[in-house]
Protein backbone atom coordinates (compact mmCIF):
# COMPACT_ATOMS: atom_id res chain seq x y z
CA UNK A 1 0.00 0.00 0.00
CA UNK A 2 3.08 2.54 0.41
CA UNK A 3 4.09 2.90 -3.64
CA UNK A 4 0.55 4.10 -4.38
CA UNK A 5 -0.49 7.71 -4.41
CA UNK A 6 -2.70 9.70 -1.87
CA UNK A 7 -5.55 9.20 -4.21
CA UNK A 8 -4.76 5.46 -4.93
CA UNK A 9 -4.21 4.38 -1.62
CA UNK A 10 -7.56 6.18 -0.36
CA UNK A 11 -9.52 4.37 -3.32
CA UNK A 12 -7.66 1.27 -2.32
CA UNK A 13 -9.19 1.38 1.45
CA UNK A 14 -12.07 2.04 0.97
CA UNK A 15 -12.68 -0.66 -1.99
CA UNK A 16 -10.42 -2.83 1.30
CA UNK A 17 -13.46 -1.87 3.45
CA UNK A 18 -16.44 -2.06 1.02
CA UNK A 19 -15.61 -5.97 0.37
CA UNK A 20 -15.29 -6.70 3.83
CA UNK A 21 -18.19 -5.12 5.30
CA UNK A 22 -20.73 -5.61 2.38
CA UNK A 23 -19.45 -9.79 3.48
CA UNK A 24 -20.59 -8.87 7.15
CA UNK A 25 -23.81 -7.16 6.29
CA UNK A 26 -25.17 -9.83 4.39
CA UNK A 27 -24.13 -12.36 7.23
CA UNK A 28 -25.24 -10.29 10.02
CA UNK A 29 -28.59 -10.30 7.98
CA UNK A 30 -28.15 -14.60 7.50
CA UNK A 31 -27.42 -14.64 11.69
CA UNK A 32 -30.22 -11.93 12.11
CA UNK A 33 -27.60 -9.98 14.37
CA UNK A 34 -28.44 -5.64 14.64
CA UNK A 35 -25.04 -3.89 14.41
CA UNK A 36 -26.72 -0.79 15.19
CA UNK A 37 -26.33 -2.20 18.39
CA UNK A 38 -22.66 -1.22 19.38
CA UNK A 39 -22.71 -4.46 21.91
CA UNK A 40 -23.44 -6.67 19.24
CA UNK A 41 -20.28 -6.11 17.60
CA UNK A 42 -18.54 -6.59 20.87
CA UNK A 43 -20.10 -9.96 21.26
CA UNK A 44 -19.71 -11.55 18.08
CA UNK A 45 -15.65 -10.40 18.79
CA UNK A 46 -16.11 -12.45 21.89
CA UNK A 47 -17.71 -15.27 20.03
CA UNK A 48 -21.13 -15.34 21.74
CA UNK A 49 -23.37 -17.00 19.27
CA UNK A 50 -26.38 -16.38 21.64
CA UNK A 51 -26.40 -12.93 19.69
CA UNK A 52 -27.88 -14.39 16.77
CA UNK A 53 -31.45 -14.59 16.03
CA UNK A 54 -30.78 -17.75 13.80
CA UNK A 55 -28.42 -20.67 14.21
CA UNK A 56 -25.94 -20.83 11.67
CA UNK A 57 -23.02 -21.73 13.09
CA UNK A 58 -20.71 -21.91 9.72
CA UNK A 59 -22.39 -18.28 9.11
CA UNK A 60 -21.50 -16.90 12.65
CA UNK A 61 -18.13 -18.11 12.75
CA UNK A 62 -17.90 -16.17 8.93
CA UNK A 63 -19.03 -12.85 10.37
CA UNK A 64 -16.73 -13.02 13.53
CA UNK A 65 -13.64 -13.57 11.59
CA UNK A 66 -14.94 -10.80 8.88
CA UNK A 67 -15.49 -8.10 12.32
CA UNK A 68 -11.34 -9.09 13.26
CA UNK A 69 -10.26 -8.36 9.61
CA UNK A 70 -12.32 -5.30 9.21
CA UNK A 71 -10.42 -4.17 12.16
CA UNK A 72 -6.68 -5.25 11.51
CA UNK A 73 -7.62 -3.48 8.04
CA UNK A 74 -8.76 -0.12 9.71
CA UNK A 75 -5.91 -0.44 12.29
CA UNK A 76 -3.28 -0.81 9.08
CA UNK A 77 -4.81 2.16 6.89
CA UNK A 78 -4.71 4.31 9.43
CA UNK A 79 -1.35 3.90 10.04
CA UNK A 80 -0.73 4.84 6.32
CA UNK A 81 -3.72 7.41 5.87
CA UNK A 82 -3.99 8.19 9.62
CA UNK A 83 -6.81 8.02 11.64
CA UNK A 84 -9.50 10.81 10.72
CA UNK A 85 -9.29 9.65 6.91
CA UNK A 86 -9.65 6.02 7.95
CA UNK A 87 -12.60 6.72 9.99
CA UNK A 88 -14.12 8.94 6.98
CA UNK A 89 -13.73 6.16 4.91
CA UNK A 90 -15.46 3.77 7.08
CA UNK A 91 -18.39 5.67 7.80
CA UNK A 92 -18.64 6.30 3.96
CA UNK A 93 -19.09 2.19 3.49
CA UNK A 94 -21.19 1.95 6.47
CA UNK A 95 -23.29 5.20 5.19
CA UNK A 96 -23.90 3.47 1.85
CA UNK A 97 -24.60 -0.29 3.28
CA UNK A 98 -27.79 1.13 5.81
CA UNK A 99 -28.73 2.99 2.77
CA UNK A 100 -29.14 -0.50 0.91
CA UNK A 101 -30.56 -1.39 3.80
CA UNK A 102 -33.13 0.98 3.92
CA UNK A 103 -33.83 0.94 0.40
CA UNK A 104 -34.85 -3.18 0.17
CA UNK A 105 -37.53 -2.17 3.00
CA UNK A 106 -35.77 -0.97 6.11
CA UNK A 107 -33.82 -4.61 7.24
CA UNK A 108 -31.10 -4.87 9.91
CA UNK A 109 -27.71 -5.12 8.75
Amino acid sequence: MTDKTPDARTAWATKQFENIDNEIARLSTICRVDFRDRTNIERVIRNDASVCGSNNPVAFGKLRDLLMMHYATRTKTAAVLGEAETQAIVDSVVERILERFAARGGGKP
